[in-house]
């Protein structure tokens, strides 16, 4: 059993001054030369005893001190597994936040799972790279893989700051909505102003590149549905006609030219300088009013 260090050295302090005392008046019944050989003995005696005591006292010390320095080390371990599982868990929360918008991502953690939503109100851009085929079959797989995702990348932070969302890229494809999961009024806006930067950021790295990159954009407006697909290896995806109408949008455009359907252009008239197109034939859609998105 050990004692706090404060109770250790108030003991101490009391046997002391009880032995002292007791000493002293032993002392002072000795006389001269011819002193009490009993008294002689038991002054002895608590020497031997105040001698003993304070062999006791240092050894519940260094016990007591003991144990803090393991206390300590015990904490510095507790404090190095903390920061090891905040890590970890930092970890796991960005790797969610990559395939997770973070609405989605919050209601997942709290509840177990993302119920499907219904948007009515959704821009959903569609982009592919030109020629990808024909340009990535003569490049080494690294360099390939490097290109792509320094150039997504680039989409992701563009996306971001113009109030969109990246649902997922398929090879060289990228496709990203506004509107979803946080609703807003200018979905169009957004994702026209998110597609113009694209396409100036594209035209910039070009300059510099010796591989040119070209995209065709597509853009179309109306009702999704969002939700988690998966159990153990979660993806966000949209649902809806207005997502195969974006992708054929996006298939009749040209290189480096942003095309969105009428839908948009009327969410969108006012902002930018839309140029209307001759009506095109689109899969089970019939003839098709679009609009090329003129910028520099």
């Amino acid at each position: 059993m050990t004692f706090p260090t404060a109770m250790i050295t108030a003991l101490a302090i009391s046997y002391i001054i009880i032995s002292a005392m007791l000493v002293f008046y032993v002392l002072r019944g000795l006389r001269g030369k011819k002193a009490n050989q009993k008294n002689m003995e038991l002054l002895e005696e608590q020497k031997f005893k105040m001698a003993e005591a304070s062999l006791k006292l240092l050894e519940q010390r260094e016990e007591l001190e003991d144990q803090k320095l393991k206390l300590a080390e015990a904490n510095i371990q507790l404090m190095e597994s903390n920061e090891i599982i905040e890590k970890e868990r930092q970890i796991s929360e960005k790797l969610l936040l990559n395939i997770l918008p973070h609405k989605v991502a919050d209601e997942l953690k709290k509840n177990g799972c993302a119920k499907p939503e219904s948007f009515e109100n959704v821009s959903v851009m569609f982009s592919d790279i030109v020629n990808f085929t024909r340009i990535s079959e003569n490049m080494h797989p690294e360099a390939l893989i490097g290109e792509l995702n320094e150039i997504f990348t680039a989409f992701d932070r563009i996306v971001k700051s113009c109030g969109c969302e990246r649902i997922k890229t398929i090879g060289d494809a990228y496709m990203c909505v506004s509107g979803m999961p946080e609703k807003n009024d200018s979905h169009a806006v957004n994702i026209i102003n998110a597609a113009v930067k694209i396409m100036k950021y594209l035209k910039e790295r070009n300059t510099n590149s010796t591989i040119k990159w070209e995209i065709r954009a597509g853009i179309h407006s109306g009702r999704v549905v969002g939700g988690v697909v998966g159990i153990e290896k979660y993806i966000y995806d949209v649902f809806g006609d207005t997502i195969n109408t974006a992708s054929r949008i996006e298939s009749s455009s040209e290189p480096m030219k942003i095309n969105i359907s009428e839908e948009t252009f009327k969410l969108a008239s006012g902002h930018f300088n839309l140029t209307a197109r001759p009506p095109l034939e689109l899969k089970g859609k019939g003839l098709v009013k679009m609009y090329f998105v003129e910028y520099r």
